[in-house]
């Protein structure tokens, strides 16, 4: 039976900062302020540098019923990422739990709720991988821009405007507010004026009903871990039912 893509991955089919959200137009050149264009730089090449890290995070998914009364649901995220081939990502929230295996060969989701898995011949690396995943299984994985080896060449393509906030706190780390632009979303970063750590997202789905927001507040960064392959393969647990991915036609 085809495998229904769980609550978080609709929402996660639309938080890549890079390949889900649209492009400016080539005649539009981006408007960033340089302090904010400095900042952004320094933290995506602060996370690109690193081959192998883990983090961990508080979710928190808005929505707006159609009385029109905003919902939160609250939970987490896990996630360990090899370079250049190698994920594992854990998301378990009040609407939805799974878990999603890339070993660079085959995509293993885990639907938690139901004991139910499905597995996808994936392509080589994870660059490759958030792209066909799009294209053909209709969704990506939470944060999967933050896991690509191209983020420093891909981020700046589809910001059209970008600005510093201000300074403020979060987790106890002084931090960098940022506010950017793309066609079809608005996104946030706070990064740490210590080290260019991104500290919190929050994006905004401005041309979705009800303009739903999702943001991630890291709770933990670890880019020392040793991440043996063990990480990235997939066990089904006692009494999973495998099922099909629902492939998107073209």
């Amino acid at each position: 039976m085809p495998l229904k893509k769980s609550a978080w991955l609709v929402a996660a089919a639309c938080i890549s900062l890079t390949a889900a959200s649209g492009s400016a137009r080539a005649e539009d050149k981006p408007s960033i302020e340089p302090r904010a264009e400095r900042i952004l730089k320094a933290a995506v090449e602060n996370l690109v540098a690193h081959k192998s890290f883990m983090f961990r995070g508080a979710v928190t998914t808005e929505s707006a019923l159609r009385v029109g009364q905003r919902i939160e649901y609250n939970g987490t995220v896990q996630a360990a990422v090899r370079r250049p081939d190698r994920v594992w990502v854990k998301n378990d929230g009040e609407t939805a739990r799974g878990s999603n295996w890339y070993d660079g060969k085959s995509l293993t989701h885990l639907d938690l709720d139901n004991n139910a898995y499905a597995s996808w011949q994936a392509p080589s690396n994870n660059d490759e991988l958030f792209e066909k995943m799009k294209e053909k299984l209709g969704f990506v994985l939470p944060l999967s821009p933050l896991m690509r080896s191209d983020l420093d060449k891909e981020i700046f393509k589809k910001i059209q405007t970008g600005f510093y906030v201000g300074e403020t706190v979060v987790n106890g780390n002084t931090c960098s507010h940022l506010a950017f632009s793309q066609e079809n979303i608005d996104w946030q970063l706070w990064v740490d004026t210590v080290v260019p750590v991104i500290r919190r997202v929050a994006i905004t789905y401005k041309k979705q009903p009800g303009a739903p927001q999702y943001a991630v507040t890291f709770t933990s960064w670890d880019f020392n871990v040793m991440l043996p392959d063990s990480v990235f393969t997939f066990e089904p647990p006692p009494g999973a039912m495998r099922a099909e991915f629902e492939i998107v036609k073209q």
